[in-house]
């Protein structure tokens, strides 16, 4: 460790609010890897790894699995069934469609991490040449069934396009080597969430032990290495909550999910907000347990002296701990005769308060499990929501900052309504806070452009960006490359308002800046080689589809152009031959499917293309392509 990056770490700490002096909260101290910990720290090592967070995420082999695969998962409305198995020690995903008895489809994938330590659920991801991905299926462990995962339940099958982002990977593992530029490319995934990520980067601590510099913690803290015992009440639960917290995250400006570490103040980096509903006082999702735990009257009356680490030891699973072992840390504020319940009630409840005060329930997020309320509390029937019960929406909480800003309320709201619930009122709110930010700085701009993208208000957003000025924000304003993607996401969003209006040129500029700050990020690519295409440049098009399919030879939408390209040249083969292969990777892709029927038609073969129209109109009967060349059938 050379002088100027002791200096950094100096300077970076005291332009920073915190409560302790620990050396390695700085980005500038490097991580070191569990087994570097391991090494001094074996028995934690051994019993961590066992725990929950341990085994958050694994490679997908047979001894890293709870599941039960007895038979296939079936999608109604794709018409699709998904058999899981094992071949040899791997895991294989077969997606299929069957017509009287016969394989019409079949598409298998390979599983190579298990996501979830089993003790409620197991959940599956593949990766494709480095971009990571979500499988469409998930074990759950309590009830022992094989069911779609959250998010692609009620029709909303997504197959194996949802790309898992860094928000997601970084609060289930150590953190990933994660490519700029993109949405969900790593270089490495780490297995399981490890040593560092409660503690903080390693080096500055192996340094000081490698030159036998040893501290005598029983009597004085190593300012090497985070402690959490030795932080305040606040900032353990904001170490814990950075996961436990999950809700709609809304970065701070210039910050990543990267940037959280042991010994900070969440609301540094990031504002966490949940919607909140009148009646829904026994409602709440997952991964909420830090906001239930403060709910709790014991939270409230301890004067916020209650922490996670009160009662969790987090190098113990609490499938290995004894219930005795939490029953005693009530009674280090009540006595066993405060209850006020009958001996016959004790008994049913094993004389254990947890059994008791927080009960296993349902969540809102996650079906076919059951997990314990952290909010401490004495449950009365009379107290239970009724299901008819009406729930009014009563606004967003940011959970970790009593005064959030207007930028980060209106990113909240807007996020709510992009990324959770497409509910109007959540634009009319982001509405009522962006009125007092303006178009002269770039979370201004963001987010001005954010909403009428999100409104389609297209000439709304047109008039801003010429307010603002082209040259201004292509040379100047959105020219920043970060790990959120922020500016390359308003070229994209500004370039397709442009392109709503066929504006192709505008368009054309505005892609191909976002494409220069994500070039990773392939739906910035792929409408970048449309507008490419658009303006007649056949061979830039081509190109920019190609290095597409070079990264993600997955990415159907990029089969699908260049098959319209080639058609447009007149190279019939090669055109159906990327039709056929984008539908082979989804048979129901409403674009392959209008842009193969036309060929057909083309190729003078109407009877196969209208097997295409009609295929489009089981799925989706309302679509006006479909329905235009259904007239020219008729």
């Amino acid at each position: 460790m050379n002088y100027f990056k002791l200096l950094f770490i100096f300077l970076f700490l005291v332009s920073c609010k915190k409560e302790t002096n620990y050396l390695n909260i700085s980005r500038d101290v490097e991580y070191v890897g569990m087994n570097q910990c391991a090494a001094c720290h074996q028995n934690q090592y051994e019993t961590f790894i066992n725990t929950g967070m341990g085994k958050s995420i694994r490679t997908a082999i047979e001894n890293n699995s709870d599941a039960i695969f007895s038979h296939p998962l079936y999608d109604k409305k794709l018409d699709f069934f998904y058999r899981p198995h094992w071949f040899n020690d791997s895991l294989v995903i077969d997606e299929y469609q069957l017509l009287d008895d016969d394989t019409v489809h079949f598409l298998n994938h390979h599983v190579d991490f298990i996501v979830g330590s089993g003790h409620h659920t197991n959940s599956h991801l593949f990766e494709n040449n480095s971009y990571l991905y979500q499988i469409p299926v998930t074990y759950y462990t309590q009830d022992s069934i094989l069911d779609f995962p959250p998010g692609f339940e009620d029709d909303r099958n997504t197959r194996f396009s949802r790309k898992m982002g860094l928000e997601c990977v970084a609060c289930h593992n150590a953190y990933p080597d994660f490519v700029l530029g993109s949405e969900n490319k790593y270089n490495h995934l780490p297995l399981g969430i490890d040593c560092e990520r409660c503690h903080g980067p390693g080096e500055l601590h192996v340094e000081k032990i490698k030159n036998q510099n040893l501290t005598d913690t029983s009597k004085s803290i190593d300012y090497t290495i985070v402690n959490p015992a030795n932080l305040s009440i606040e900032l353990q639960n904001d170490l814990c909550a950075r996961c436990h917290l999950q809700g709609n995250s809304v970065l701070k400006e210039n910050k990543s999910f990267f940037d959280f570490l042991p010994g900070m103040y969440l609301s540094e980096i990031m504002d966490i907000y949940l919607p909140r509903y009148s009646n829904s006082d026994n409602d709440f999702i997952m991964a909420s347990h830090v906001d239930r735990m403060k709910l709790s009257k014991c939270f409230i009356n301890s004067n916020e002296n209650l922490s996670c680490v009160s009662c969790h030891n987090p190098h113990i699973s609490v499938k290995q701990s004894s219930p005795d072992l939490f029953k005693s840390h009530c009674f280090n504020c009540h006595k066993e005769n405060d209850c006020q319940e009958t001996t016959i009630e004790k008994q049913k409840m094993n004389n254990d308060c947890i059994t008791c005060h927080m009960s296993k329930s349902t969540t809102i997020d996650i079906p076919h499990v059951k997990i314990t309320d952290h909010k401490i509390q004495i449950i009365r029937s009379s107290s239970l929501i009724t299901e008819s019960s009406e729930k009014e929406f009563l606004g967003l909480e940011c959970i970790n900052n009593d005064n959030p800003t207007s930028v980060s309320l209106v990113q909240a709201y807007l996020q709510q309504y992009e990324r959770f619930e497409p509910y109007s009122f959540y634009l009319d709110s982001a509405q009522i806070y962006l009125k007092s930010l303006g178009l002269d700085n770039g979370e201004g701009i963001y987010s001005h452009i954010y909403y009428s993208f999100l409104r389609e208000e297209y000439e709304d957003l047109i008039e801003k960006v010429y307010f603002i000025g082209l040259d201004s924000l292509l040379s100047n304003i959105l020219i920043h490359k970060d790990y959120s993607n922020k500016d390359a996401w308003t070229c994209y969003r500004i370039g397709e308002a442009f392109m709503k209006k066929n504006n192709v040129e505008l368009a054309f500029l505005f892609y191909q800046q976002s494409v220069k700050l994500a070039p990773y990020n392939l739906e910035f690519r792929n409408k970048y080689g449309v507008s490419l295409f658009l303006q007649k440049n056949f061979s830039f098009a081509i190109d920019e589809f190609q290095f597409i399919l070079n990264e993600d030879n997955n990415f159907v939408s990029a089969y699908t152009n260049l098959g319209y390209i080639y058609f447009q040249l007149g190279d019939l083969s090669e055109a159906l031959k990327n039709y056929n292969y984008a539908l082979k990777l989804d048979p129901y892709h409403e674009k392959t499917l209008i842009n193969k029927a036309e060929f057909l038609l083309f190729d003078n073969k109407p009877k196969d293309a209208f097997i295409c129209v009609q295929k489009l109109l089981d799925l989706n009967p309302n679509n006006e392509k479909a329905l235009i060349l259904l007239k020219n059938f008729e």
